[in-house]
């Protein structure tokens, strides 16, 4: 994960959650990936260490255990940049451009900046203050960010990893990453596995406002919030517009009259047996029960979940050498792989005898 600040519950039900299932069965290695993280905020890396610690506590509390997994800090493990370079030699410029993982976050993140530059633009107006036009694509189009799929390749083929959770919208960049190994077995002989996803579910989850969950959009719930602050953002939930009385009929789920669909009804999704699911959407169609009433259910459905998450992010977070120790034992243990697999690279290449 990119450590670009405190978690939501669109990160825990989209990958965190199953990174804990997954500790069971697997040999797991979980990487805070903070070059990553410069592909797309090399401009304002003034927080960058405050998010790492904050995101790894995060982690532990969720049930990340570095006993079991390791644990590590992308830079420490400065064999992967080794790797990323010799990888990105073989790897054909159409490739990571014709990327559609790629063309769709450019497009995204230039929407972001053009929607922060109208906001600063209004503001400005009001003060008779002139500001810079809109940034252009041209700030996101870096060397960096075009070969992200490059080093992400390099992250999981320096461990061997045989097996990459991923939801459907991640296989692009997991398949150029078997391009990479593939081309490479090529030229220099057999030496990388060919990566395959391990799918896994992952449920959408809206945020606040019916979008996607997003920092940008700033209409997420983090999974640390306070009863006082989950309180606030659950009850201002976007629900249905459509329904102006509360007996009138609603529509929980994306539908012509309600395109986002219900966000309250989207997360109970996620935290109501499907008992209790299928019930309430029977009623909520036919009327027999107000949004604000189903926000209430939904605030207690949620509270004791994160109560318990609170509770042990505290314990976690008494310890202030507790996250540094974690990653320098992590990277400890991934540095003896990656030492052996760039062993192994070189001698292919013939870069060492």
């Amino acid at each position: 994960m990119r450590p670009t600040g405190r978690l939501h519950i669109g990160n825990y039900w989209g990958a965190l959650k199953n990174w804990v299932e997954l500790q069971s069965k697997y040999p797991c290695v979980y990487s805070v990936v903070d070059w990553h993280m410069l592909t797309t905020g090399y401009d304002d890396t003034s927080k960058l260490q405050e998010n790492v610690r904050e995101m790894v506590l995060d982690w532990l509390a969720a049930g990340v255990d570095p006993e079991k997994s390791i644990v590590f800090k992308q830079s420490d493990v400065t064999e992967t940049a080794e790797l990323a370079l010799l990888l990105g030699m073989i790897t054909p410029l159409g490739s990571l451009e014709n990327n559609p993982t790629w063309k769709e976050q450019l497009q995204e993140l230039s929407k972001t900046k053009l929607s922060k530059a109208v906001d600063e633009g209004k503001a400005a107006a009001q003060s008779n203050v002139v500001v810079a036009e809109a940034p252009a694509d041209q700030s996101l189009r870096t060397f960096g960010f075009l070969g992200y799929p490059v080093l992400q390749a390099a992250d999981i083929l320096l461990y061997h990893g045989n097996k990459v959770p991923v939801g459907q919208d991640q296989l692009p960049h997991l398949e150029l990453s078997r391009e990479i190994a593939r081309k490479f077995n090529h030229y220099f002989g057999q030496v990388f596995a060919e990566p395959q996803p391990l799918l896994t579910p992952t449920p959408k989850v809206p945020g606040a406002d019916g979008r996607k969950m997003s920092k940008s959009y700033g209409n997420t719930v983090d999974i640390f919030e306070t009863r006082e602050s989950l309180q606030k953002k659950v009850m201002a939930m976007y629900t249905d517009p459509t329904r102006i009385k509360k007996d009138d009929p609603g529509h929980p789920e994306p539908c012509a009259e309600n395109p986002p669909g219900c966000t309250v009804f989207a997360l109970h999704k996620l935290y109501a047996d499907d008992a209790f699911v299928q019930e309430r959407r029977k009623v909520c169609i036919a009327g027999q029960i107000g949004c604000v009433a189903c926000k209430k259910d939904l605030l207690a459905e949620m509270e004791k979940p994160f109560a318990e998450f609170r509770e042990r992010r505290e314990k976690f977070a008494h310890d202030p050498k507790l996250v540094d120790s974690v990653l320098k034992q992590g990277a400890e243990k991934a540095r003896q792989i990656a030492q052996k697999t760039m062993t192994e690279v070189r001698k292919a290449m013939r870069l060492s005898a």
